[in-house]
């Protein structure tokens, strides 16, 4: 008769297991939208004061790779980011899915804000991002006229994440 034994490894063994292990992210920091935004410096370390919010890109970008497999497998994906605001996630996405995931995607950014959306649609042409467009207005009066495959918001606040919601089911997004 053959037993399986597993040693327990004791609290301390497995607390210092845990600490030293290197968190493995889906961006580098050498990514060059990383750079342009401010978040990395030339050689693509991220700034002390940006760490959080690499972070934070990088944990959105787990959910959007866990969500993939619900997307179309052919295509263009059309994708909206609806309250942009400086869209770091904006880049982020449109990034992971052309750089890594070699799609061709249509993006459009929505925000109220008209210099924010300046700022966007400057950065997105410096990095030559022809799938990537920034659009100032109000996301009820949006209408494209074609579903969405993905929606996303971040930080919409307020009442604007109800309405960002609505949005997105009212005009039948695949996945929000």
């Amino acid at each position: 008769e053959r037993r399986l034994t597993v040693a327990t490894p004791s609290f301390a063994d497995a607390v210092t297991e845990t600490l030293d292990r290197e968190r493995s992210y889906i961006l580098t920091g050498e990514e060059l939208f990383l750079k342009e935004l401010g978040i990395a410096d030339k050689n693509g370390r991220i700034h002390d004061k940006k760490q959080a919010k690499f972070r934070q890109i990088c944990r959105f970008l787990e959910y959007v790779e866990d969500i993939y497999p619900n997307l179309p497998r052919e295509g263009t994906l059309l994708i909206y980011d609806l309250c942009c605001g400086k869209s770091y996630l904006s880049f982020a996405i449109y990034h992971y899915f052309t750089a890594i995931k070699k799609r061709e995607i249509e993006m459009i950014g929505v925000d109220l804000k008209a210099d924010v959306i300046e700022y966007c649609s400057g950065v997105a042409s410096r990095l030559g991002y022809e799938g990537l467009k920034f659009i100032c207005g109000d996301i009820n009066e949006f209408a494209p006229g074609t579903e969405p495959h993905l929606v996303v918001s971040l930080h919409a606040c307020d009442v604007a994440t109800d309405i960002v919601l609505r949005y997105a089911a009212s005009h039948r997004a695949g996945v929000i």
